[in-house]
């Protein structure tokens, strides 16, 4: 009953977009299950398919902070609308690609528009909910992008068995056009205002819903808007801490993801069911994680969160590395997966309460390309762990960076250290003074 109490004082808005990019990421997992397969009996070459990832990553490295000056220009409703339908277009292209270099010229320009698409995605959420409302909406984002993971590959496994390659591109492109319909039903006109930014003493654009009138702001070239995105996010100590801390965590992520299936079969000695089983925990903790934080947010002060969410996921990683037991490992994912999501929600939160609505696209695509730069150097060093310290020193690397992570977290936003150290300036580059 206060599920539903809960969803309805989000507003119709809300619903409408976490309805659509639920849909879009159940055809996202599915098309990604389905390519994957596609493209490894195509080529029988497991390289092949690592490539898919690895385009994917390139493409948010790339595109992500490009992404982010486009959603701080353009008015995201529509732009979101074009870039959902140019995703459902691309995906039903590739079926007829072929295998070779075309296939991945048109699935990188594909994650191109994803990238962009995920950029203007996380500025347009802070739009469509009151800011008093931000913790309950970021919950149930979080679990139902969750519910996503975990029923996606199941669906896109079923229809390419079943129905084969085209039926799963069209299930994909489907649920792109479902996304956009959503989406152009959100109510309410994009404006913009120009408010004056108290610290700074300067004036910048700030949001209140959709319903917020234009003008007033001088634009510069897009150079001096990129480092101007630099600039806001080291004028405020939780952004900043938010942003340059999470790409430390992202590299254990990084790490993780690559060797979990090594550790799965060999130090676990799991069954290939029972790794299927290991990678829906996650989704299952994701669901659960979100679900509590947005229903107890109010009792604890979000870095509480955070740093809790850190002590879970690194404690339940400390223990799996010495327990084989399939239930007990099973249970300290779960675990682990919402310690994740509190970790999650919470920096999402600070990125939308610490950022005016034209600083929201810049900001998060400098946090997108910088976490996915940490997770590739994760992937990149996780062959040379487990070559040269095993399984177990490779689970303690990654415990490390979740520390420093917290670490870093607390530097930067407790301590105030990039102000002491004249990192951190205002948008006229200067220091900014405490309120």
């Amino acid at each position: 009953m206060n599920s539903l109490k809960s969803i309805k004082a989000l507003g119709r808005n809300a619903f409408l977009f976490i309805s659509g990019q639920t849909i879009s990421r159940i055809g996202d997992m599915a098309q990604l299950t389905g390519l994957s397969m596609y493209v490894y009996k195509a080529s029988n070459n497991i390289f092949a398919v690592s490539l898919l990832y690895a385009v994917e990553a390139l493409s948010m490295i790339i595109f992500g902070q490009i992404g982010g000056l486009f959603a701080d220009k353009m008015e995201r409703k529509r732009a979101l609308v074009i870039l959902q339908i140019s995703q459902a277009l691309l995906i039903a292209l590739i079926p007829f690609s072929g295998r070779g270099v075309l296939l991945y010229l048109v699935f990188f320009v594909f994650t191109a528009c994803t990238s962009i698409s995920r950029i203007f995605q996380s500025a347009m959420s802070g739009d469509v909910v009151d800011s008093a409302h931000y913790e309950e909406f970021q919950g149930l984002y979080s679990s139902l992008q969750s519910f996503g993971v975990i029923i996606g590959p199941v669906i896109g496994a079923w229809i390419f068995a079943v129905y084969g390659t085209t039926a799963l591109f069209a299930f994909n492109a489907l649920s792109f056009v479902v996304c956009a319909i959503s989406i152009l039903l959100i109510s309410g006109r994009e404006k913009v205002v120009v408010v004056k930014n108290i610290i700074a003493g300067t004036d910048v654009q700030s949001q209140c819903g959709l319903n917020v009138e234009s003008g007033g702001k001088k634009k510069g070239n897009s150079f001096t808007e990129w480092t101007e995105g630099y600039r806001i996010i080291l004028s405020n100590p939780n952004l900043s801490a938010i942003v340059f801390s999470m790409p430390i965590i992202m590299l254990g992520v990084g790490v993780l993801n690559s060797i979990f299936i090594g550790i799965s079969s060999d130090l676990w000695r799991f069954s290939d069911r029972q790794f299927g089983w290991m990678m829906a925990a996650s989704g299952i903790g994701g669901i659960f994680g979100g679900l509590v934080y947005g229903h107890i947010h109010a009792k604890f002060s979000s870095k509480f969160f955070f740093y809790f969410g850190i002590l879970a996921k690194s404690f339940c990683l400390l223990l799996s590395a010495f327990v084989t037991n399939f239930s007990m490992v099973f249970l300290l994912f779960i675990v682990n997966s919402i310690g994740f999501s509190f970790i999650g929600s919470t920096a999402q939160v600070f990125f939308l309460k610490t950022t005016s609505r034209q600083e929201r696209g810049r900001v998060s695509g400098i946090a997108g390309s910088l976490a996915c730069i940490s997770m590739l150097c994760g992937s990149s060093i996780s062959g040379f762990l487990v070559a040269y310290g095993g399984y177990r020193i490779s689970i303690a690397g990654i415990i490390i960076f979740h520390l420093l992570c917290a670490l870093s977290f607390w530097l930067i936003g407790d301590k105030h250290v990039l102000q002491r150290s004249g990192y951190a300036t205002d948008k006229n580059g200067k220091q900014p003074v405490e309120a």
